[in-house]
């Protein structure tokens, strides 16, 4: 009996260590990979950085190019995710090991810590597939090492295409004052704009721009017509809306005879087609050759009017949106040196879906707040105020605003609760309206000083890129609701019965 006690005891030691040796070997792996994927999306950057600081016209190139940025924010996501998840259980970890008792060294002992730090870490997100396993890990770092082998040729063509003017080294700053991303589909609008090859009109070509509302349509058409090459290429550069071409203004102020010009057109909603065909067959008798026709619109109404392929641009993904909304809440900061707010503004990102004003708003205020504390209370508003409408209404508040639809607001996002508004009517201010004296969203948000009116504008963000849009919104007032207990609710159930 005894000697079978020993050796099942040995059989069950000998698993035990083999498999901790295991979980070992596997722990090392991973850490390997993470340094390997640290150095390759490096190497990526390295190269990303490069080509965009030169004008590449191959269309090749560019399809090669935006898969690679692709994959390159995909990386930083995973490796934020990696840090964050770490962190926090390094600290579960650590209190598990407290709660231990000293003196329990015996192979038992050691056995019950390394299953309940083992079964933590097992409950932590990391199994619930929230942050990336070991397994997408190596396979992200296996497939962004092929695509850096395969871009040899890439960089071989790429020393031969001109270089552009400095950029600002500055993520921060280049978010700030430029455009983020979207250089393949810029370098294809200039491509567009600069070529002298015609499409199958006399006189016109058109190139449709899409995607969704306030994804960056005009503000990536408004870079291209700033480079200098298009500038070069044309005398004129005319900005219109689509109801200019409804009510036929444009006749009487274009004067464009015999030049060659470039028209930016902006369909908000539908198209009037015997506006647009009279506007067209007016240019083409006024106009020189080799003008050319930008059409920005919503939807695939506008992509038949084109005689170029259309250019469709959509919403960030959640990689690209999380590098975007970390370069304006950490500014200057290494987020690796602030690993709490980190996760705050991680879990920020979610919450906003996406949302440009979201992440330019809240980004400047966490930026001029870097305090865990801050961070965490604008987290619970926007997540309360998030569930309070998809509990409501089934619907996100920036869908809402998207339809043009009231949401119910918050006065003061931080600190003391507020009175409550609804807000409505996102709009673009009128020109010289942005310069009135209204209230900041930063202000409303932080429960400053607001208008004592019922109803009163707000000046939600200015851009400090082309096309400079600044954008309002109206706010009214909801009367405060009266807190009753639980008795004076029934009285007044019964009352009204």
């Amino acid at each position: 009996m005894e000697a079978l006690i020993s050796a099942v005891a040995g059989d069950l030691m000998s698993r035990f260590i083999s498999f901790v040796a295991q979980n070992f070997c596997n722990h090392t792996e991973s850490e390997d990979n993470y340094r390997r994927l640290e150095h390759v999306l490096l190497r990526v950057h390295t190269i990303v950085e490069e080509a965009e600081g030169r004008h590449i016209r191959n269309q090749g190139m560019l399809l090669q190019l935006k898969m690679l940025i692709k994959d390159m924010y995909v990386g930083h996501y995973m490796l934020d995710r990696l840090k964050i998840q770490s962190i926090k259980e390094e600290k579960v970890e650590g209190e598990v090991s407290h709660q231990n008792q000293p003196f329990s060294m015996s192979a038992l002992s050691a056995a019950k810590r390394f299953r309940f730090a083992y079964t933590t870490r097992m409950n932590t997100p990391v199994a619930s597939g929230t942050r990336p396993s070991a397994a997408k890990l190596k396979c992200m770092l296996e497939s962004l090492e092929t695509k850096i082998q395969d871009m040899r040729e890439f960089v071989i063509l790429l020393a031969s295409c001109p270089r552009l003017p400095h950029q600002p080294y500055s993520t921060y700053l280049f978010m700030d004052r430029c455009m983020f991303g979207r250089y393949s589909e810029k370098q294809q609008v200039i491509s567009f704009l600069v070529c002298n090859d015609t499409h199958g009109c006399p006189n016109l070509d058109i190139l449709p721009v899409l995607g969704p509302h306030r994804v960056g349509k005009k503000t990536l058409v408004q870079h291209a017509c700033k480079d200098e090459r298009v500038r070069n290429c044309f005398t004129d550069i005319l900005f219109f809306k689509g109801h200019d071409l409804e009510n036929g203004e444009f006749a009487a102020n274009l004067k464009v005879n015999s030049r060659k010009c470039l028209f930016v057109i902006e369909f908000s909603w539908g198209v009037d087609e015997v506006a647009w065909m009279n506007f067209k067959s007016y240019l083409q008798n006024v106009v020189g050759a080799g003008s050319k026709i930008v059409l920005i619109g919503r939807t695939q109404e506008v992509a038949k009017f084109g005689t170029a392929h259309p250019i469709w641009m959509k919403s960030l993904s959640e990689e690209e949106y999380w590098y975007y909304f970390k370069a304006l809440a950490f500014g200057s900061m290494d987020p690796d040196e602030h690993p709490r707010l980190a996760s705050l503004g991680m879990q920020l990102a979610t919450e906003l879906k996406g949302s440009f004003l979201g992440a330019n708003i809240l980004g400047e205020m966490l930026r001029s707040n870097p305090n865990p504390q801050f961070w965490h209370a604008i987290l619970s508003s926007v997540r309360a105020l998030v569930q309070e409408h998809l509990f409501s209404s089934g619907v996100h508040p920036e869908d809402l605003l998207e339809r043009n639809a009231p949401v119910d607001f918050p006065m003061a996002f931080v600190g003391a609760h507020g009175q409550r508004c609804l807000v409505y009517d996102l709009r673009e201010a009128d020109p010289g309206q942005d310069e009135l004296p209204l209230p900041t969203s930063q202000e409303v948000l932080v429960g400053g000083k607001v208008p004592a009116e019922e109803k009163f504008d707000v000046l939600v963000w200015k851009s400090r890129i082309p096309p400079y849009c600044s954008f309002i919104a109206t706010y009214k007032k909801q009367k405060p609701q009266r807190m009753v207990g639980k008795r004076n609710r029934l009285a007044l159930r019964e009352a009204s019965v």
